[in-house]
């Protein structure tokens, strides 16, 4: 299954996969350059750059990973209900707290790309998805029983222009 994604989010992608490559190259460049100042064994620049070329890899694959995805756009955002790409204000029931979130995917929590971040496959998320203004989501958890009334819903996309 594909991982959603909204457009935006995609472009950083592609330009932070694409800036990691570059990084790879140059790192290729300076483990070269250590291993020809010679005994490996007690060479800091040769440990350093390997250990930074793993760290270049780890980074990559874990990025291309969301490379598989549904792109969606500002049309594709269903404000009518809380769901994928909209900020969602809610108030909790019990203390009155109003908070804001941004229901986006994992792609745009690692990147950061947006604040106050909520994956769509969080508990919170899962009982807001489908929910319209007025409505109350709820968790249940064997300690406490919370409530969220849904109060506002805008697309995330809206929010940064």
């Amino acid at each position: 299954m594909a991982v959603a994604i909204l457009k935006d989010t995609h472009e950083l992608l592609a330009k932070r996969i694409k800036q990691i490559r570059e990084e790879i190259e140059k790192n290729k460049k300076d483990i070269q350059e250590a291993v020809s100042h010679g005994d490996l064994s007690e060479n800091a620049e040769y440990d350093s750059a390997k250990e930074r070329q793993s760290m270049l890899h780890y980074k990559l694959n874990q990025l291309q990973m969301y490379m598989n995805v549904e792109i969606f756009d500002e049309n594709d955002i269903n404000t009518e209900v809380v769901s994928f790409g909209t900020s969602v204000k809610i108030k909790n029931k019990k203390n009155g707290e109003v908070q804001q979130y941004n229901l986006v995917g994992p792609a745009e929590y690692e990147l950061e790309n947006y604040p106050d971040i909520m994956t769509y496959t969080s508990p919170l998320a899962k009982a807001l998805i489908g929910k319209e203004v007025g409505e109350t989501a709820e968790i249940k958890k064997p300690d406490k029983h919370l409530q969220f009334e849904v109060m506002e819903i805008n697309s995330v996309l809206e929010e940064e222009e």
